[in-house]
């Protein structure tokens, strides 16, 4: 018999106490032939000599060089960089904050274009009301007045005044809503020097109310810079929402909503189909409304043709923007995501 085979004879059957199945202790390393471990400095009796763990690093190079059976997924695998959850960059404002700024930089390229239209990307007024100040007479394009209404100019090399300021092309665009107070008036500024909307709010930059609201009507009001928004949202072909919560002098009947949701005749023409409802069903005095056009004094005028007077009336809701609990003379930036709907809005429905 060979020194191999006779080695394997003469090594104790460790099994069951920490040595591998089929595997004995390696040569060189165990205890020499015929000499037993002094007591003390072995292995205490009873217990079996620990295993050296295998390194990390040999384990994975023996996992990945081992064959996958089918359906093994194998050890979860580390994500990439691109995987990973990106970071949140913006943190919630907490407590109560001044109103925060949301502006937009208009760029626009040189060339041709209308004067009113400067005007509006510019942030003086709408295309309408940029419309009257060139008949006044208020513009100046290379220092001579411009009065005739469709005037071209070139955006790159004329020089177009208003009050004597050089209008820019370039302007921060703001966006602002308001919840409007009564005996306040939904204008720049007033010859009777009465209170106006403006005299609500302090921004440096030049804005003005997208729509109007009488000197009795409370609630939501946009301004803003951006003239081709305010145009858009003013214009009657995109039908803009509005929803008011009129209270009146006497009880309404059912009969008399049918009427207001079917259309009222005015003045100025017969009143497209609206949603109307009570809302106080005890006092049957408190009616919520909701239209898409912009005749002037138009709830007050369907009501009283119907032979109702209207004691208060405040606009809840525009172009589903809510005053989000402002008080009466309070006004706020609108936020990013607001800004973006309603540019949403005029698009979808420019279509």
């Amino acid at each position: 018999m060979s020194d191999k085979g006779k080695s394997k004879k003469s090594q104790p059957n460790t099994r069951g106490k920490g040595t591998p199945r089929g595997k004995g202790t390696p040569r060189g390393k165990g205890t020499p032939r015929g000499k037993s471990t002094p007591r003390g400095k072995g292995t205490p009796r009873g217990k079996s000599t620990p295993q050296k763990p295998r390194s990390t690093s040999t384990r994975r190079t023996t996992e990945s060089a081992r064959p996958r059976k089918p359906g093994n997924a194998g050890p979860p695998q580390a994500k990439s960089s691109s995987e990973k959850k990106p970071i949140r960059r913006y943190k919630k404002l907490e407590g109560k904050e001044k109103p925060r700024r949301i502006t937009t930089t208009v760029r626009q390229e040189s060339g041709e274009m209308r004067l009113n239209k400067y005007l509006a990307h510019a942030g003086i007024a709408a295309r309408r009301k940029a419309d009257e100040l060139i008949e006044t007479g208020q513009i100046t394009v290379n220092g001579k007045k411009v009065t005739e209404l469709g005037t071209k100019i070139d955006t790159g090399t004329d020089e177009v005044r208003f009050e004597g300021n050089i209008v820019s092309l370039e302007p921060q665009l703001v966006y602002i809503i308001l919840n409007k107070p009564k005996d306040c008036i939904t204008t720049v500024e007033d010859e009777r020097d009465r209170n106006t909307v403006l005299d609500l709010i302090e921004v440096r930059e030049r804005v003005y109310p997208v729509g109007r609201l009488d000197r009795d009507t409370t609630g939501v009001l946009l301004l803003t810079n951006d003239g081709d928004l305010a145009y858009q949202l003013s214009h009657p072909k995109f039908e803009v929402p509005k929803v008011y919560r009129a209270e009146l002098d006497k009880k309404i009947p059912m009969a008399d909503i049918r009427r207001l949701r079917g259309g009222v005749r005015l003045s100025d023409g017969m009143t497209t189909e609206c949603e109307a409802d009570i809302l106080d069903k005890r006092s049957g005095k408190v009616v919520g409304i909701a239209i898409h056009e912009g005749k002037n004094r138009q709830v007050r005028r369907m009501f009283e043709a119907l032979g109702y007077g209207v004691k208060k009336l405040d606009r809840v809701a525009y172009a589903g923007l809510t005053a989000g609990g402002l008080q009466r003379g309070a006004w706020r930036y609108l936020e990013e995501h607001e800004v973006g709907a309603l540019k949403k809005f005029v698009r979808e429905n420019a279509k």
